[in-house]
C-alpha cells in the first residue's frame, strides 16, 4: 500500500471517528483529538495488512491498531483531564469488524457452512484481538496511576515526617 493511500485511510477513519464524537455530543474540542485518534488507529491497522490478507495476518493488524487507539486514550486521557472513553469509543469505530459480520450473516442466510464459520472464527479474533488490546493498556495505565499515586503518597508522608522531626 503507498503512503498517499495510507494516508488517505488515516483520514478517512479520522472522519468516521469525528462524525461518531459530533453524534455522541462530545465537546467541540474533544472532537479534534477523537478524530485523531481514530485516524492515527486505522492508519496503524491499513499500514500492518498485507492486501487480502484475513487470519492471523488480519488479527495482529486489529490488535496492533488497537494498542494504538487505547494508548492514545490513555494519554489524551491524562493530559485533558477527561476519561479515556470519551477519545476511545470513537477511536475504535474505524476498527469493528463490521463487514466481517455482515459477510458471516450473509454466508450463513446463503447456506454455505464452511465459509460461514471460516468468516465467523476470523471475524470473532478480530474483535477478541480488539478488546485485548483494550483491556492491557488499560491495565497497565491503571497501574502506573496507581504507581505515580503511592510515589506522591510516600513523598508527602516522607516530607511530613521530616517536619514533624525538626
Amino acid at each position: 500500500m503507498s503512503w498517499l493511500n495510507l494516508l488517505f485511510a488515516g483520514i478517512c477513519g479520522a472522519g468516521a471517528s469525528a462524525t461518531l464524537s459530533y453524534c455522541s455530543n462530545i465537546s467541540k474540542k474533544d472532537i479534534f483529538w477523537g478524530a485523531i485518534v481514530g485516524g492515527l488507529g486505522w492508519f496503524v491497522y491499513s499500514l500492518l495488512i498485507p492486501q487480502g490478507a484475513s487470519g492471523k495476518a488480519g488479527t495482529e493488524s486489529y490488535f496492533w491498531g488497537s494498542i494504538a487507539v487505547a494508548l492514545l486514550s490513555e494519554i489524551l486521557a491524562f493530559l485533558k483531564k477527561n476519561p479515556a472513553t470519551i477519545y476511545l469509543i470513537p477511536g475504535l469505530l474505524p476498527l469493528v469488524p463490521g463487514s466481517g459480520m455482515f459477510q458471516t450473516m450473509r454466508a450463513a442466510v446463503t447456506g454455505d457452512l464452511d465459509k460461514t464459520l471460516h468468516l465467523a472464527f476470523t471475524t470473532l479474533t478480530a474483535a477478541g484481538a480488539t478488546a485485548l488490546a483494550v483491556a492491557i493498556i488499560a491495565s497497565v495505565a491503571r497501574l502506573l496511576e496507581k504507581f505515580i499515586e503511592n510515589r506522591k503518597l510516600s513523598t508527602t508522608l516522607q516530607n511530613l515526617n521530616k517536619r514533624d522531626l525538626q
